[in-house]
């Protein structure tokens, strides 16, 4: 095993802490590897200090992702169950990775690491047609699940986070902090209501978080996830585009190519107005961010950026013409499948509990073929 002791020393991640004194076969027993054994490497490949750290495990022919966070991962751990169960963690198709392992006490999971390139890289390989399709293959597939999991998300929510965004842009240049905020009256103008029925989303759909497994379109990194509209991930995939081909000239070309293979895979699912307001708020989104980047004019970067939102928060219709657009009617009864995703909120589910659920999503899914 390599050694552990130059991970980071941080007692908000009991998880990583464990794991560092004491390796990971004795931290996390229920991965079944031998204590003191050798063969364990471990590469610290995302790290956010005080709130959550991702390693890259490998153990012979074996590589699964250890996840150890400041918060409970149990409503993570009860997506990971749930997705797996609606048939999103096999080998084929769209998917998720596996939930291999969790501690409730540690605040670590353990999950499949899915191999591929991102659609990030896919647009800088010259391969943007194919990084739209995934996109909008991944949206269609989870459109109508019927997972009930996960805290609201949308419109009032961004909107409520503009006025962090704009006060880190303003603290770091006046001009940009003017622009922002100025972004963020028309789309305050311009909100959708968020009353229509919603669905599972991602939360974050960044470029870099869908990948090409080969077979279809792999998502990772949950943590964020919630209950809104679809045009909410839709609008932060192609955010993602945006800033690729704002910001990177040599990739415009195949940015605008993803973008196209991604509104013709998703035509008849999402509403434009909708769409090009998420697509705004995302942009603006991702600007704030740029101030700590320290990569090239960040000034000219940002109202690049900026500039870009403010056109499309222009195309979308004032707040009150925006009629809501219902995602395919779930018409599910959830109690009984949170009420058994509550009992698996601090432990693994047996393959029982695994059919139950199996049952409870085909059950919702024949109620909604009767519609």
């Amino acid at each position: 095993m390599r050694p552990t002791g130059d991970l980071p020393d941080d007692p908000r991640l009991p998880g990583l802490m464990a794991i560092r004194d004491g390796g990971l076969a004795r931290a996390i027993p229920a991965l079944g590897l031998e204590q003191g054994g050798g063969g364990v490497e471990l590469v610290l490949c995302g790290y956010h200090p005080g709130a959550r750290a991702t390693l890259d495990a490998r153990v012979g022919q074996r590589r699964f992702a250890v996840k150890a966070f400041a918060d409970d991962p149990a409503p993570e751990a009860a997506l990971y169950q749930a997705l797996g169960a609606a048939g999103l963690a096999g080998d084929s198709g769209a998917r998720v990775p596996p939930l291999l392992a969790w501690d409730h006490d540690l605040r670590v999971l353990v999950i499949g690491w899915l191999e591929g390139p991102t659609t990030h890289q896919l647009v800088k390989q010259g391969q943007g047609r194919r990084a739209g399709e995934l996109a909008a293959q991944w949206l269609r597939r989870t459109a109508s699940l019927p997972v009930k999991l996960g805290l609201p998300l949308g419109a009032a929510g961004m909107m409520h986070e503009t006025r962090a965004w704009i006060g880190t842009l303003g603290t770091a240049d006046l001009s940009v902090g003017a622009a922002a905020r100025a972004l963020a009256e028309a789309l305050a103008r311009t909100e959708p209501r968020d009353d229509g029925v919603v669905g599972l989303v991602h939360g974050t759909l960044y470029a870099r978080h869908i990948l090409d497994t080969g077979e279809g379109p792999g998502v990772i990194d949950w943590h964020r996830f919630g209950q809104g509209p679809v045009e909410l991930d839709a609008g932060m995939f192609l955010a993602t585009l945006s800033r690729l081909r704002l910001l990177h000239q040599a990739h415009a070309g195949e940015a605008l190519l993803a973008e196209q293979a991604f509104l013709e895979g998703t035509r008849g699912l999402l509403d434009e107005r909708a769409l090009d307001w998420h697509r705004s708020a995302a942009l603006l989104q991702l600007t704030e961010r740029l101030p700590t980047a320290a990569r090239g004019d960040w000034r000219a970067r940002a109202h690049a950026l900026l500039g870009e939102a403010t056109r499309l928060a222009g195309s979308a219709a004032p707040r009150e013409s925006i009629a809501p657009r219902k995602r395919a009617a779930l018409g599910f009864k959830a109690p009984a499948l949170e009420l058994v995703l509550q009992a698996l909120s601090t432990r693994p589910a047996t393959q029982e509990e695994l059919e139950q659920i199996r049952a409870l999503l085909r059950e919702s899914h024949d109620r909604v073929s009767e519609v």
